[in-house]
């Protein structure tokens, strides 16, 4: 099993250094672009692949106001990739038979068919900044395809999850740190939204305060 995390302290040191080199309201720069695979070609990993596929499926990125985190992400886009290492790693975890393998396989295939999902874990210096799920919050989440086309979110939401849990599959958590799932739905019209299918989607967290831009673009 992989190393924890480095303690919320570490984190701490390092976004005081991205606030000093970032200008005010401005998102810092998020991590390196990697190139992803957005196909549903079968993969063979095992459980102790999922922390670097979880890597690859995970961008970070923050925006500031006078100096402060008024809002740093980490999200987590659940493609097929993501859900074979995931898939892998669950049933590794609880010891699950080859049934119910299958089953959480066909259940998995059945969310991604219907929806983009995200895993987006928030933290901020001021809690009221940190209120995604609000119909009255001044962030307004936007899924964006490579041809410019948008798409508006079915739900912002937060949600419970038990701390070991999301400590292993979601390992941005802290005890500063709230976790949403953010998903839009796949429209019926394929013209009007390509998706995955244009070769990138960028998360788009936007407000008055700053814009948080998170992309994934295919190889």
């Amino acid at each position: 099993m992989s190393a924890p995390r480095a303690p919320w302290a570490a984190r701490a040191a390092r976004v005081v250094r991205c606030v000093a080199v970032c200008a005010v309201a401005a998102g810092c720069a998020g991590q390196k672009h990697v190139a992803v695979d957005f196909s549903e070609t079968p993969r063979d990993y095992v459980g102790k692949d999922y922390e670097r596929i979880y890597d690859r499926w995970t961008r970070h990125q923050q925006v500031l106001q006078d100096a402060d985190v008024a809002l740093e992400v980490w999200a987590t886009f659940k493609s097929w990739d993501f859900r074979e290492a995931y898939i892998e790693r669950y049933a590794e975890i609880y010891g699950l038979s080859d049934a119910d393998e299958k089953t959480l396989r066909v259940a998995q295939q059945d969310v991604f068919h219907a929806a983009y999902e995200f895993h987006v874990t928030a933290q901020a210096s001021n809690y009221k900044w940190n209120d995604l799920e609000k119909s009255s919050s001044a962030w307004r989440a936007t899924l964006i395809d490579a041809l410019g086309h948008e798409l508006a979110p079915e739900y912002v939401k937060v949600v419970k999850l038990p701390e070991a849990y999301e400590q292993t599959f979601f390992p941005a958590k802290t005890p500063f740190t709230k976790t949403y799932a953010i998903r839009f739905a796949v429209p019926a019209d394929g013209n009007a939204f390509a998706g995955t299918k244009s070769g990138a989607l960028t998360l788009r967290l936007a407000s008055p305060i700053g814009r948080i831009e998170l992309e994934w673009r295919g190889g």
